[in-house]
Parts: structure tokens; C-alpha cells; sequence
């Protein structure tokens, strides 16, 4: 593909992106050629490569003559999506490729610049301006934002795009469930619960921490950690309170219960991020998520029932704990696969050796 039949798209360059398009069983394509039904100025998109039955035609896209099914991987713009979904004479299916879009590298100065400015601001503004507003994340986070956008460093479908509604939905929905668990009452039966439990464990304090990080991993682990804290938290405090527990300890509690989501692959976007391309299934989560949130449990209790113990007890007990997992998990596992190695490589050097004798025989 020649570098100007990219040039003419009438498409901006950073909305461009890969479009994937299965050509139809009857339609202008089937037996001409991309040159031929002039296909950048029908449809405006360029025609990048043709598959055909799962493997690539190795020739010039523009002269490859089309066949119903062909696969033609495309650049264009989002008009071309939306302009060519109903178009069944022409393409059978129409998809884009994700993350396709063109960096643009002529931005990223600028970008890691606004960025250093609003980190540094959100850092020293509380103490060169005590009386602004400056220290607010968000404030200062949405203000380079809106500068991106007017410097075409961010488009306005991108900004759209990045927000995830549906994580949105199930916090707001989280802290709509707590407030009426709050004033229903529910929150107190709960709280009396896990108080009882936390009572017959016999530990004090710790008995109580432990009950509630062990509910809040439990939910962690179904939902997401962000809706899992909102849910627990009416609960966690109102337990504390009744047992006068420190609340701020109780909300360090909650906050590394809800965060430790290693079970399974639906408790926290990073291990749905690896659960498919990594080749994992839902009983690999267990078999080393199980351990470590054994082990944090213990150890999240001991340290916040605790609360004479230097800082950095806790910071060598975290080193111990990332040794006894790589230890018990990580080692036996690399020994074994070295000592499978070693062992094929000496059985293919007998093998050798056999053939070898019986060529001089």
C-alpha cells in the first residue's frame, strides 16, 4: 500500500484507527479489485492487507481481486464505521480493531509537561497558596484535562471514552445499598454480628478486625474492591463504634481487605487483564491468591491490634511474607522445571551417545 493512499483519507490522523471489514457474498467487491471500485474514495477507508481462509494474500492490496469472506484489514476513520454498519451489500461485518489509533508522539512533551505541572501543584499549592482550593486532585487533575483537549493533545472522543461508566454505576449503586442498610438498621444487625463473632474468637480488637477484613474479602472478591469498601464501611464503623475499636484503624482495615481481591479473577481489573492472554484459569487464582490472603489476614490483624510496634515491623514483616510465597510457590516450581530440563537434555545426550557407537560398530 503506497504511503499516499493513507494521505488522502479524509480523516484526521489521530481519529484514524484499524477496521477490520469481511467483504459480502454479493456486492460491488466480489471478483474487482480495491483499484478498481476506487475503494479509498467509495468508502473512505485504504485497504492495508486481504486474508483469505486464515492466511494472508501476499500481493499488492490494490490489485488482489476480492471473494466473498475475504477479510480486509482497513484504515479509517470513525465515519467509516458508522456509515458502512447497514451497508450488507458491501461488507457481511464490520469491527474495529481495539487500541488501534496512531500515537502521537509530536504530543508527548507537552502531555508529560501538563502532567508534571499538575503534580507538582497538587503537591505544593496547600503550601504556597493555604487558602485556595489547590491541593484537590480532581480540581487540578480535570483543569489538565480540559487543557489537553484544547491543545489537540486529547480528543474529545477519547475523554468520553476513558470514562467507565459502568464502574460508576456499580460504586454509586454500592453507596446507594449502604445508606439504606444505614437506615434501614441492617448495617447494625450486621455490625452486632460480626461484633459477636469477633467477641467469641476471644482476641479483643483483634477478633473484630479479623471478622470484618475476612467479610470485606469475601464481597472484594465477588464485586469490585471500590463497591465491596462502600458496602462494608457502614458496618465496619458501626462495630467499631460499638465496641470502641479505633475508627480509623477499622478504616485501614477496611481499606486493605477491600483491596486484597487475589481469589479470583473477577475481584480487580488487573486480573481480568491477565486472566485470558496469560492462559489462566479461575483455580490458579486459588491456588496462589488462597495463601496470600491467609497470610495478609494474619498479618493486617497482628499489626493493627498492635499499635506500639514500630512502623517498620511491618515493612520487614511484608519482606517475609513476599520471601515465604516465592519460597513455598514460586522456587519449587522453577527447580522443578530446571531439573525437567536437565534431565531431557541428558536423555537426548545418552540418545546421542547410542547412535553414535552404533555408527562405529
Amino acid at each position: 500500500l503506497e504511503d499516499d493512499e493513507l494521505k488522502q483519507i479524509d480523516e484526521k490522523l489521530h481519529d484514524r484507527r484499524l477496521v477490520q471489514a469481511v467483504v459480502a457474498r454479493k456486492g460491488p467487491l466480489v471478483g474487482r479489485t480495491a483499484a478498481q471500485v476506487g475503494f479509498r474514495t467509495r468508502y473512505g477507508a485504504a485497504v492495508i492487507a486481504v486474508h483469505r481462509e486464515g492466511t494472508r494474500v501476499q500481493d499488492h492490496p490494490g490489485n488482489i481481486k476480492l471473494q466473498a469472506g475475504d477479510v480486509l484489514l482497513l484504515e479509517a476513520g470513525p465515519t467509516f464505521i458508522s456509515r458502512n454498519t447497514d451497508n450488507q451489500q458491501s461488507f457481511a461485518l464490520i469491527s474495529e480493531v481495539k487500541d488501534s489509533k496512531p500515537p502521537r508522539l509530536n504530543k508527548l512533551i507537552p502531555a508529560l509537561l501538563l502532567i508534571l505541572t499538575m503534580l507538582i501543584i497538587v503537591a505544593i499549592g496547600p503550601v504556597l497558596f493555604p487558602d485556595q482550593n489547590m491541593s484537590s486532585l480532581l480540581v487540578v487533575g480535570l483543569l489538565t484535562s480540559i487543557i489537553m483537549v484544547c491543545f489537540n493533545i486529547l480528543s474529545q472522543q477519547e475523554c468520553r471514552d476513558a470514562v467507565n461508566w459502568t464502574v460508576y454505576v456499580t460504586i454509586a449503586c454500592a453507596f446507594g445499598i449502604g445508606t439504606a442498610m444505614t437506615n434501614s438498621g441492617l448495617a447494625g444487625v450486621i455490625a452486632d454480628g460480626l461484633v459477636s463473632v469477633g467477641n467469641a474468637i476471644g482476641m479483643g480488637h483483634a477478633g473484630l478486625y479479623g471478622a470484618v477484613y475476612l467479610a470485606t474479602v469475601i464481597i472484594s472478591n465477588i464485586v469490585t474492591n471500590t463497591a465491596a469498601a462502600a458496602l462494608m464501611f457502614p458496618i465496619a464503623i458501626d462495630a467499631a463504634q460499638q465496641v470502641g475499636a479505633d475508627e480509623k484503624l477499622m478504616s485501614y482495615n477496611l481499606m486493605l481487605a477491600a483491596s486484597a481481591s487475589f481469589m479470583t479473577p473477577f475481584g480487580y481489573t488487573t486480573n481480568l487483564l491477565i486472566y485470558g492472554p496469560g492462559g489462566y484459569k479461575a483455580k490458579d487464582f486459588l491456588y496462589m491468591g488462597t495463601p496470600m490472603q491467609v497470610i495478609l489476614w494474619i498479618l493486617t490483624t497482628i499489626i493493627l491490634s498492635n499499635t506500639t510496634v514500630p512502623w517498620w515491623v511491618s515493612w520487614l514483616w511484608t519482606f517475609v511474607l513476599f520471601l515465604s510465597i516465592c519460597l513455598i510457590f514460586v522456587c519449587p516450581a522453577y527447580v522443578r522445571s530446571t531439573f525437567n530440563r536437565a534431565k531431557n537434555a541428558s536423555q537426548q545426550m545418552t540418545e546421542l551417545g547410542g547412535l553414535h557407537e552404533e555408527k562405529k560398530e
